[in-house]
C-alpha cells in the first residue's frame, strides 16, 4: 500500500495557474518556476535515502494521481494543468501529470533540465541522459536527441522504469518534444495527428500547444 502524501498548495499560486492561458510552454515554464514545489518535493521523497530513491518516489508519486481525460473532468476537449491544479484537483491527464513530473524534478535535490515528449495521444517527461542515475535508467531506454543533449523518456501515468513506455500505450512514433522550445522528429505523423484531430472537431487540442 502506498503512503498518502499530503502537500501545502497556496491559494494564490492556484489561483494565478487558473487564470493563465493552458498552454503546453505556459505549463512546463511555470512547472519549472514555481518554487513551492521545492516542499512538495521535500515531502515525496522524506524517507530516500538516494537520489534514485528520491527519483522513484517522485515518480511513483505523480503515477498514483488518479488519471482523467479533461472531457471527463474539466467538460472541455483540452486543458493543460499547472501543477498546483494537478495536485489540488487530484487528478489530470498524461500531459497534466507529465508536466507536474517535469516540475518536481527540476527542483532541488534534483535540478533536472526537463522537458516533454509527445507520441501520439500521449505525453511524458523528458531529463537528460548524462543528469540521471545510470542504475535508474533501464537498459536501452528509449530517447530522443535534442539539440545534440540526449534524453530520456520517462514515464508519468505508471510505474515503469526510467526508459519505458506504459504498457497502454506501446512504443510509437515521437512526434515532438518541447525543453524550453518545439522541435518536430516526424512531421509527416505529426500532420497526421493533426488532419485527425481536426476531422474529429478537437481544433482545441491543437491550440493547446501553442
Amino acid at each position: 500500500m502506498k503512503e498518502d502524501v499530503r502537500v501545502t498548495i497556496p491559494r494564490t499560486v492556484y489561483r494565478t495557474a487558473r487564470e493563465e492561458k493552458a498552454a503546453i510552454s505556459n505549463a512546463v515554464t511555470a512547472a519549472q518556476k514555481n518554487e513551492f514545489l521545492d516542499g512538495v518535493v521535500r515531502r515525496i521523497i522524506d524517507s530516500s535515502s538516494s537520489i534514485p530513491q528520491a527519483l522513484h518516489a517522485v515518480q511513483s508519486f505523480v503515477d498514483t494521481i488518479d488519471y482523467a481525460t479533461d472531457r471527463e473532468s474539466t467538460g472541455t476537449t483540452e486543458y493543460v494543468r499547472y501543477p498546483s491544479e494537478t495536485l489540488v484537483d487530484g487528478e489530470g491527464d498524461c500531459d497534466d501529470k507529465a508536466v507536474l513530473l517535469a516540475g518536481l524534478l527540476s527542483r532541488p535535490p534534483f535540478n533536472y533540465k526537463t522537458g516533454l515528449v509527445f507520441p501520439p495521444n500521449h505525453c511524458a517527461t523528458l531529463v537528460p541522459r548524462s543528469e540521471l542515475p545510470a542504475q535508474s535508467v533501464s537498459v536501452d531506454p528509449l530517447r530522443v536527441t535534442v539539440n545534440g543533449t540526449e534524453f530520456v523518456y520517462i514515464e508519468s501515468v505508471a510505474d515503469v522504469p526510467l526508459g519505458r513506455w506504459a504498457e497502454d500505450y506501446g512504443e510509437n512514433p515521437i512526434l515532438a518534444t518541447y525543453v524550453g522550445f518545439w522541435q518536430i522528429h516526424n512531421m509527416g505523423e505529426l500532420l497526421a495527428s493533426a488532419e485527425r484531430a481536426l476531422d474529429g472537431d478537437l481544433l482545441s487540442t491543437l491550440r493547446a500547444y501553442t
